[in-house]
């Protein structure tokens, strides 16, 4: 047992029902209803509910059991840069998602969902490892990419390896590999090589794929927006279809009986693509017309602070300048904001007609009861709170994240997790729902004890009471950032961007010794919004004391021992190109 759960106080994992207000009838030119299928099978073993990463190094006990019986079919649906509460099961006032509102009704909802890294590449990154950023060195600033040896240990090589047919759709932000025929990082071709099948491409999609070059996979595809053209590559994985193959040698069949693995990747409802949205002729009405009649509904941010109004930063100019890219100049006013928030709403509509249609196929081909279903973003957005855009900050609107897991074998199931839960849980959680073995270097912790209601164990499991969150993104002008989040409080430190260094450096300068400039703590159960910075109250200078002890502990637990296990380019870093990514 590792020592961030040696001293973990025993927490009870809610297993209260949600009331979910499922509304079906929204009429898209399509038909959105589904009936996911009842969960079946599997009985939880009550003595994993105690130990997080029961089958680490462990699994033999339940393996002869496991393999009497066929291996759960794998699916992760991606969002990219979707805030916590964008949905019905949400209880969003506006937004229909009939789909995604099932899978939560059917699946275990964390309401407590982060990503640690509130950036593209390190979030993605580490989803598939199971490593906090610190470990697994991965950044738009680190001038690397991820070794062979650290690509076999995620979770879809690790499942290949184990038998799996794996499968990546979409969008791709992990620099992988180096190689001398192809290059360095996503021009090297290692990722791309190594799935069975591979209908996806690399950095930001934009909302018409076929548009641009780079993305010449899709140009066979009939439909040109990218969601409905993810649509028709998963059309082929699910049922291959030989015209659609002409031409791609790389779309391998899926075997039947054989388990697979499918990773769906979006680039939706990111700026990039909803920035990109032109309402074509060719468009589906989602996209021109569904939720405009609703402009007068939606709703600002309670902190939003329009541009021309921002008196007081809420960092100080010497630790944040308070300047975001271009692409995030529509939070500047509440025009520009409500327009951008009708896009991302069809755009996690177009999501949720894309799972509709998923799992309508998985009931058609009799494997939708055998069939695990992740659902969740890389991280969120922020939407003008206090003045500010884009993500990377550690506030809630940046780091909050909607997160759905759904076994259907599971005979007991909790209905909702309030525990502190993180994306790199997802790694360790599917490897042990699949009876598949896990790393030792992973450092989330399995989700199934959460997702289990056990009616011996009433739920009951140890859990961590803190998380940790970073950032380690120091171009766009932002600083270093730390955080320790609990139930309760948060706390927060900056760092001089005038020490700003060598990636693989700056990884490790807290640890030896450098001091923040500037610190935050919120009562997050009293300020919720994250209004009221408590740092210099003496009546929480304990508190303050043991969070900054917690953080430097957790630094250095995650950041570890070891040299980064990355390829380290070079040439020098260019400067992020905000239309490619």
């Amino acid at each position: 047992m590792k020592k961030d759960l040696m001293n973990i106080d025993r927490a009870k994992s809610s297993t209260a029902t949600v009331s979910r207000c499922i509304n079906s009838n929204i009429s898209l030119g399509i038909t959105l209803g589904i009936t996911l299928g009842l969960s079946l099978g599997l009985s939880a073993c009550s003595e994993s509910q105690n130990v997080i990463k029961s089958s680490k190094g462990d699994s033999a006990a339940e393996t002869s059991v496991t393999k009497k019986t066929t291996r759960p079919n794998v699916i992760v649906i991606l969002a990219d840069d979707m805030q916590a509460g964008v949905t019905g099961y949400e209880g969003h006032p506006i937004i229909k998602t009939p789909n995604i509102d099932k899978l939560a009704a059917n699946g275990t909802v964390f309401t407590k969902g982060f990503a640690t890294s509130a950036v593209c590449t390190p979030s993605r990154t580490s989803l598939l490892t199971g490593l906090y950023e610190r470990r697994h060195g991965i950044n738009f600033n680190s001038n690397s990419s991820m070794t062979e040896d650290a690509w076999s240990q995620t979770y879809p090589m690790l499942l290949k390896n184990d038998g799996y047919f794996v499968g990546w759709v979409g969008k791709n932000h992990t620099p992988i590999g180096k190689t001398e025929a192809k290059g360095f990082g996503y021009k090297s071709g290692v990722m791309d090589n190594s799935f069975d099948y591979w209908y996806a491409s690399h950095k930001h999609l934009s909302f018409y794929p076929k548009d641009h070059k780079r993305h010449a996979i899709f140009k066979n595809a009939k439909a040109d927006t990218q969601i409905e053209i993810m649509e028709e590559g998963l059309e082929n994985f699910m049922e291959p279809n030989e015209a659609f193959k002409a031409g791609y040698n790389f779309l391998d069949s899926r075997p039947k009986g054989q388990p697979f693995a499918l990773m769906i990747n979006f680039n939706v409802p990111h700026a990039n693509s909803t920035g990109s949205m032109q309402q074509r002729d060719s468009d589906l009405d989602l996209y021109k017309t569904v939720y405009r009649d609703k402009l007068s509904e939606v709703t600002i941010p309670e902190t939003y602070v329009a541009n021309k109004d921002i008196k007081t930063p809420k960092l100080p100019l010497d630790v944040y300048n308070g300047k975001f890219i271009k692409t995030y100049n529509y939070v500047k006013t509440p025009d520009g904001l409500k327009e951008r928030k009708i896009r991302e709403m069809q755009t996690i509509s177009g999501i949720d007609k894309l799972l509709g249609k998923l799992v309508k196929n998985l009931e058609k081909q009799g494997v939708a009861d055998n069939t695990i279903i992740v659902f969740t973003s890389d991280h969120g957005l922020m939407h003008g709170e206090f003045g500010l855009g884009g993500k990377v900050h550690l506030y809630d609107p940046s780091v909050r994240i909607p997160m759905i897991v759904y076994d259907p074998r599971m005979k007991y199931k909790a209905d909702k997790s309030n525990e502190l839960v993180a994306l790199v849980d997802i790694a360790p959680t599917l490897l042990e729902l699949t009876n598949t073995s896990i790393p030792d270097e992973m450092q989330g912790h399995s989700l199934k004890p959460l997702m289990q209601a056990d009616e011996k164990t009433n739920g009951d499991v140890k859990w961590r009471q803190e998380i940790f969150l970073e950032n380690m993104m120091t171009i766009q002008n932002y600083p270093r950032m730390e955080a320790v989040r609990t139930h309760k409080w948060k706390y927060v430190r900056y760092f001089d961007k005038k020490k700003d260094q060598r990636y693989a450096d700056m990884s490790v300068a807290s640890i030896n010794g450098e001091q923040p400039i500037y610190e935050e703590l919120f009562d997050i159960v009293n300020d919720p919004n994250e209004i009221n910075n408590l740092i210099n109250e003496p009546t929480n200078q304990k508190i303050v004391k043991k969070l900054r002890a917690k953080n430097a502990e957790l630094v250095k637990e995650y950041r570890g021992a070891k040299p980064l296990n990355t390829h380290l380019s070079e040439k020098a870093m260019k400067p992020i190109d905000i239309l490619k990514g």
